[in-house]
């Protein structure tokens, strides 16, 4: 049985208490673009999933990456911190990867954002994922 640490929201949940909502969905239509990139065509790319008890937006399944909005002003929050500290715990033991990209981050850069994605793809194990 899972505690409260392990009950999971979307990333979208996690973030949008912290940034002005215009801010998330111009970050998530960013991220959205941003994976169906021709230089990623080649990686299956599964949508709004769940591995465990947690909903995982975007997945690599065959290279265990998990590609999400990293949750912002977690220091301010330490139970949102410990909760997402946890989940991190959870999906790294399940043999996930996790790619948190700031929403801030892919908006200004998202050139950097690809080149992080692409790095991580090559790093990341070619097994198949596992817990879905």
């Amino acid at each position: 049985m899972f505690t409260g640490v392990f009950k999971d929201r979307s990333a979208k949940d996690r973030i949008a208490k912290d940034a002005p909502r215009d801010v998330i969905v111009a970050a998530e239509q960013a991220l959205a673009e941003l994976l169906t990139a021709r230089e990623l065509r080649g990686h299956a790319l599964s949508r709004n999933g769940e591995v465990g008890p947690f909903l995982i937006d975007y997945l690599f399944a065959d290279k265990s990456l998990i590609v999400e909005l990293a949750p912002t002003l977690l220091d301010e929050d330490s139970v949102s911190s410990n909760r997402y500290q946890a989940r991190l715990k959870f999906l790294s033991d399940m043999g996930y990867t996790v790619l948190a990209i700031a929403p801030q981050e892919i908006l200004r850069h998202p050139q950097r954002s690809l080149a992080k994605l692409r790095s991580a793809l090559e790093r990341t194990r070619g097994e198949s994922a596992q817990g879905l």
